[in-house]
């Protein structure tokens, strides 16, 4: 048999379906869902009927996504209490399957799978996987097989957080298997057999990983959740991330590669699917704590985090769009000042909020004419607070505001790649010294400038 040495990526063919997080970046901000409670929130996954579900203690909640960006209609899921589950799982809606991670008596973590009849699952049982059917013999800890998949992979210990692909033809999950792994806990994947000479429904399990490409690290990855069965995202605390946990993407896309035939000493071009290396989501998802198990549809993206601010230690996190309480008292002393040059103070904004005054949209459409005035220039949209609260507090907010301001440009025709936009916090008051609430207020601002002049 002829082998072939990896040695270039040479193309990308193929693309992939749009992330579903890309919507929720501009003009939202992460905050902690309304069902959260002081305790403890374990791990999300879609249920029939597009419901959501996670796990208090033992007992399971469901809630429907409203129109409003939050979960509503939470109610106990009385059907998947007492199987066991443990993390998220995975539905299929087809066969009316579940299937799970589960510890046993002894600790071992595997693979389980559950039918619902009659409103209520079956008794889980072991999933049918090659290489593990033929003995699974028990050992406190792990589990050891003892025939098929044992004398290359020797110990499987640690299956976890499974999620469907392929129509429910593929599965993939978490595992801590010590063999074909890149170190740590790796994404794998096992395919529904196919043929009656299958010896088992589920084919030997495969690092989802490619060599060249690596979806995998020496660090621990967890919690896949595939949309479209192109786009994967996955949690990680691989170097790089802002802290603990951070939330990752991939995409699986076929690639052309450039191979040495050691047999034949001649160069030739292999093209295979692999996910691509995995790319943080940045701040506006993660933070230095745990933010991990994001799932999503064209509805809302959610995910579990630790991070401050939160009910209980670990909470459902969403994005909503910013919101402000309209306040239609306009202070007489407060007037919108436009310096030399092309330089535009406005959207006074009010104490802790994120959107502009009402009284101040209708000059929307003058700033709008003006910035058409210049083609070909870059805009920078500069946020400012006042100097109450927090350093770090009131960049975030100022970044808020600058985004929010831009959105509302780019709602009016003014081009995305125009115009940046930045957090100042109070690091550039009008008023240094203010103490008055009308000085606050104009120190509570956006900047429109021209960087490129």
């Amino acid at each position: 048999m002829k082998r072939f040495f990896l040695f270039l990526i040479v193309s990308c063919l193929v693309g992939s379906v749009s992330a579903i997080h890309k919507e929720y970046v501009e003009g939202y901000e992460i905050v902690s869902s309304d069902v959260n409670t002081s305790m403890q929130e374990r791990p999300i996954s879609f249920y029939k009927d597009g419901k959501v579900v996670w796990f208090v203690a033992d007992t399971a909640y469901s809630a429907t996504i409203s129109s409003k960006y939050e979960l509503e209609n939470v109610e106990v899921c009385k059907e998947l209490c007492g199987l066991g589950i443990m993390g998220q799982f995975a539905y299929d809606p087809k066969r009316r399957t579940i299937y799970f991670a589960r510890i046993d008596e002894l600790g071992n973590s595997d693979l389980y799978e559950a039918q619902m009849t009659g409103g209520q699952f079956s008794t889980p049982k072991l999933m049918s996987i090659e290489g593990l059917e033929k003995l699974r013999k028990n050992v406190k800890g792990s589990s050891t097989v003892m025939a098929g998949w044992t004398y290359r992979y020797n110990r499987v210990s640690g299956f976890y957080n499974p999620t469907i692909a392929k129509g429910g033809n593929r599965i993939y999950f978490s595992a801590d298997f010590p063999k074909q792994s890149y170190g740590g806990r790796d994404i794998w994947y096992i395919d529904r057999a196919k043929g009656s000479d299958a010896t088992a429904e589920w084919q030997m399990p495969k690092n989802a990983s490619d060599s060249v490409v690596r979806l995998n690290s020496k660090s621990k990855e967890d919690y896949p959740f595939v949309v479209a069965d192109t786009v994967m995202y996955l949690t990680s605390d691989r170097a790089g991330g802002k802290g603990g946990y951070d939330l990752y993407i991939s995409h699986l896309r076929k690639m052309e590669f450039d191979v040495l035939d050691t047999v034949d000493s001649v160069m030739k071009k292999v093209k295979r699917e692999v996910w691509t290396e995995p790319v943080n989501l940045d701040t506006t998802y993660n933070t230095k704590s745990n933010d991990y198990n994001l799932i999503g549809n064209s509805k809302l993206v959610m995910f579990m985090s630790n991070r401050a601010g939160g009910k209980g230690r670990d909470d459902i996190w969403l994005p909503q769009p910013y919101r402000a309480d309209p306040d239609f008292e306009i202070s007489p002393e407060i007037a919108l000042v436009e310096p030399k040059g092309f330089h535009w103070v406005l959207f006074f904004f009010d104490f802790n909020k994120s959107e502009m005054k009402p009284e101040y949209l209708v000059q929307l459409d003058e700033l709008v004419s003006a910035m058409k005035e210049f083609p070909g220039a870059l805009f920078e949209i500069s946020g400012h607070t006042d100097t109450r609260g927090s350093d770090q507090y009131n960049m975030k907010l100022s970044d808020v505001r600058a985004k929010y301001v831009r959105k509302l440009l780019i709602e009016r025709g003014i081009k995305a790649e125009d115009m940046v936009a930045v957090g100042r916090g109070f690091h550039d008051p009008v008023i240094p010294d203010a103490q008055t609430e009308p000085e606050h207020e104009q120190n509570r601002r956006v900047d429109i400038k021209i960087l490129n002049e």
